[in-house]
């Protein structure tokens, strides 16, 4: 048996923001594990209101796509 200790990091978005490396978003308030080539830098807050303009933006996309 082989056992390894690792350590993982671990960002979590403040109260009402969302995480985001621009293709990828936590939850509102959400945390974020950093794998092993992230780097926290590569992550930043917007606001939820922010975060829904994408989604709408990107549900509107795929609708488009489908036409």
């Amino acid at each position: 048996m082989e056992i390894k200790t690792i350590e993982i990091t671990e960002i979590k978005a403040d109260e009402g923001k969302v995480l985001t490396n621009g293709d990828t978003y936590s939850s509102v308030g959400g945390s974020v594990f950093l794998g092993i080539n992230d780097k926290a830098e590569n992550w930043h807050e917007i606001t939820e209101e922010e975060y829904n303009e994408v989604i709408k933006l990107q549900e509107e996309t795929a609708k488009m796509q489908d036409i």
